[in-house]
């Protein structure tokens, strides 16, 4: 995908149908962390690794789910952050070697995981930026499709995993969503916390969500990705009917429905004065367990 494009760029050519997958939370076995590393809250995720999710987010289930995306053809792999369990320069840059593995090229946001505690983004998101952007929220453009990362990211107290779009951050993703649709641009918003209550408990949730929620309605958006819940759901942003799409983690053994790892398969077209959009949720089995379409209104020229 090109970079983000000029204010004064050409609206965009839409000829064919772009496909994309969409993961999050592979949460990849992290190399051996230093005493040092864990003087802080990466002690309490440690603790949780060693006792709990090292036996429920497997390597070996994520591998098999992107064998599955690999068999796809997908133009772009999307993947919503919590590459990493606890945000170490390490981690950073397994995950890095991880992205560049990927059967096709890929666009990564950070999770909370990947934000744990305060550090220097050259150990840290930095390594990304080949990935993603420098700063956040950054634009990447395929045949008309628009894919927009936002950071929700946040190091939190102990215990917590909120997120938080920074006032920066909404301002530029009011002004690119408005500016972008004005274009004709189908809009692919991923941000890892979802913009909606009732999705993760208040301790995991997006402060701020009525902000974000408010710039996706007024500027627009044709589909909203996040992770964070482990969870397959699709709802909509509050007060609207903009798709929110949610996907299990990527590694996560689980025999519940929802919570299996799964990947979602987008498919998205021009269709008439607006968008055609379908979902495919794949396990990581391969086996389709749901599909569903829309259409979307182009708020652009035609």
């Amino acid at each position: 995908m090109s970079p983000e494009p000029s204010d004064t760029a050409n609206s965009p050519r839409c000829d064919t149908t772009v496909t994309l997958a969409h993961l999050s939370d592979p949460h990849l076995p992290p190399p051996p962390v230093s005493w040092k590393e864990a003087l802080n809250k990466r002690a309490i995720s440690l603790a949780s690794w060693k006792y709990h999710r090292r036996y429920v987010h497997l390597a070996q289930t994520c591998a098999a789910l992107v064998h599955d995306i690999s068999r796809s053809n997908v133009d772009a792999i999307l993947v919503s952050g919590d590459l990493t369990n606890f945000g170490t320069p390490d981690e950073f840059a397994a995950a890095a070697e991880w992205l560049d593995a990927l059967p096709r090229p890929a666009l990564v946001i950070p999770g909370n995981h990947d934000c744990l505690v305060p550090q220097s983004r050259k150990v840290g998101l930095a390594l990304w930026e080949k990935w993603s952007a420098r700063s956040y929220p950054y634009v990447r453009i395929h045949n008309g499709i628009a894919v927009v990362g936002i950071n929700s990211g946040i190091p939190t107290p102990p215990f917590m995993a909120c997120g938080y779009v920074s006032l920066r951050q909404r301002k530029r993703l009011k002004t690119l969503l408005t500016n972008l649709g004005k274009r004709g641009f189908c809009r692919v918003v991923m941000i890892h916390h979802p913009p909606r209550r009732g999705l993760v408990r208040w301790g995991k949730s997006l402060l701020g969500m009525n902000k974000v929620a408010e710039i996706l309605r007024s500027a627009g958006a044709e589909i909203v990705l996040h992770g964070h819940s482990h969870d397959a759901t699709l709802t909509s942003v509050p007060l609207s009917d903009i798709p929110l799409l949610g996907v299990a983690s990527a590694s996560l053994d689980d025999d519940r429905p929802l919570r299996r790892a799964c990947w979602n398969h987008l498919a998205i077209s021009p269709h008439e004065n607006g968008w055609h959009i379908g979902l495919e949720r794949h396990r990581d089995d391969g086996v389709i367990t749901e599909r569903v379409y829309w259409v979307r209104p182009k708020t652009g020229p035609s």
